[in-house]
């Protein structure tokens, strides 16, 4: 398989070498400075990237989110113009321009964007088409992982710390609280909008930039810290409008649906106790028929960190090529 690959980060790295290890054809890495036959060697400017595109069978997109994902769209559209598959990690591109990018996803490999390595998004595309009435989950592994190991009895700046050594805290947050509200104002609101989106959850697509997120401050951070045996950051998809006992978080309507998230009590719904996970992992539950009466389906999986995302990612290429020879 002929592959190039943009971005040389942990994921872009991480991607490198399972691609050398199947033997496939890279064809370039494109980093910020310009173009490299592997992750070492410039050859040329970024500006020679289109002599560069003939011929791929997929691109790798491993960069982080830029204005909104618009350059990863960018990146996006114009490998596909050149009949290339794209596999995809970044967020923002689906997040905010979905609609854009609808009818070219049996091209795109997207399973990254959300839930790591569960390959969760999969899941619920064949789940949601039988009658789903609401969809629960914890989709950031970093703030599940904090909570977790806090309630354990572990100090905050301890584990959060540990989260930025190993690599699972989004780059640029500077003590606990920025860690926190970076990642619930900024992953979460786009991977909800990817989950809704994705799920065809009615006729209305959403954009994470549209969501308003309510920061947590000092006393907020306080009271999360006293409960954090009973509070985990959990995304639900229902048509209920009622109240929640949350912390933090954003609530957004998208026709007969509600999109909310934040620090919620996991005792004020059953559900939420089937779907808590343990570490970085991910899990989500959907209910099919009123009242869960034709069932629930739960999956759980890692959720961060670079081997459970290239993992994903080499699976997403696999099948994108398969789906363009055919």
């Amino acid at each position: 398989m002929k592959i190039g690959i943009v971005g040389a980060g942990r994921i872009g790295s991480e991607l490198y070498k399972q691609a050398k290890s199947f033997g496939w054809d890279i064809k370039f890495v494109l980093r910020r400075d310009g173009i490299y036959r592997d992750l070492t060697q410039k050859v040329n400017s970024s500006e020679s990237l289109p002599e560069y595109s003939e011929g791929l069978d997929v691109v790798f997109l491993a960069i982080p989110t830029l204005d909104d994902g618009k350059t990863a769209l960018d990146y996006i559209q114009f490998f596909l113009g050149r009949n290339a598959g794209v596999v995809t990690c970044e967020k923002g591109a689906l997040s905010n321009y979905f609609s854009e990018l609808e009818k070219s996803l049996s091209r795109i490999g997207y399973s990254a964007t959300v839930g790591g390595g569960t390959r969760m998004l999969r899941f619920l595309e064949e789940r949601t088409s039988r009658g789903v009435t609401e969809l629960h989950a914890v989709v950031n592994g970093t703030l599940n992982y904090i909570l977790d190991e806090v309630s354990s009895g572990r100090s905050l700046g301890e584990v959060v710390e540990e989260t930025r050594k190993l690599g699972y805290a989004e780059p640029g947050t500077e003590n606990p609280l920025d860690v926190i509200n970076k990642e619930a104002g900024e992953d979460v609101p786009m991977k909800s909008s990817i989950l809704f989106n994705v799920c065809r959850f009615g006729n209305e697509r959403i954009r994470a930039r549209d969501m308003r997120v309510c920061r947590i401050g000092e006393n907020e951070l306080r009271k999360l810290l006293r409960e954090s045996n009973n509070r985990r950051y959990i995304v639900s998809i229902t048509k209920d409008n009622g109240e929640e006992d949350i912390i933090g978080g954003f609530r957004h309507k998208a026709g007969e649906w509600v999109v909310s998230a934040g620090f919620k009590n996991i005792n004020e719904n059953p559900l939420f106790l089937q779907l808590v996970p343990s570490g970085v992992n991910n899990a989500v539950i959907v209910c099919e028929g009123k009242y869960g009466i034709a069932g629930t389906y739960r999956l759980s999986g890692q959720g961060a960190g670079a081997g459970p995302t290239t993992a994903s990612m080499i699976r997403d290429a696999m099948l994108v090529s398969q789906a363009l020879k055919i």
